[in-house]
């Protein structure tokens, strides 16, 4: 029983390794096939000090959408210069008694350069979390995006 055992764990690290080893074992998920994404900051440069906005657009396939219900949810990786402000703001349709993202409008989320912040590019990096849906197969899932955006900080 114990070299049944022992022969399955096995295998399974050698199939992570092989997998590591091919380059999808990064750290990285790959693109959502059902939802199109993408970012940009809606001005740009910022002084130390000021807030901007950071515009995320999801477009879901046919037959897709985008709940808004967990909540759609950005989080900032560790970072002294840039800060949210508040939670994400969106638009939302409704489709009997659910509400969705209304994905003709983006996401904004405010953020605040901080005072502190060296004049120069400054990359605004994070996770944007949101549950997409099938109406006819009746699935959902989670889905993390990763934020990469570079804002220009001026004196």
């Amino acid at each position: 029983m114990i070299s049944v055992v022992r022969s399955v764990v096995l295998s399974l690290l050698v199939l992570r390794l092989a997998v590591f080893a091919s380059g999808n074992g990064s750290s990285l998920p790959a693109a959502n096939k059902y939802v199109q994404y993408s970012a940009k900051v809606q001005q740009t440069p910022w002084k130390p000090g000021t807030t901007g906005t950071l515009l995320l657009k999801l477009t879901p396939q046919q037959g897709i959408h985008i709940n808004t219900q967990p909540p759609i949810v950005v989080i900032l990786d560790d970072s002294s210069s840039i800060t949210l402000v508040g939670k994400p703001k969106f638009g939302t349709v409704k489709a009997d008694t659910s509400v969705y993202l209304d994905a003709s409008k983006a996401i904004r989320q405010s953020f605040t350069v901080a005072r502190s912040a060296a004049p120069g590019p400054l990359l605004l990096k994070g996770t944007l979390t949101y549950f997409y849906c099938s109406d006819a197969e009746g699935w959902c899932s989670r889905f993390k995006q990763p934020i990469s955006v570079t804002v220009t900080v001026v004196k």
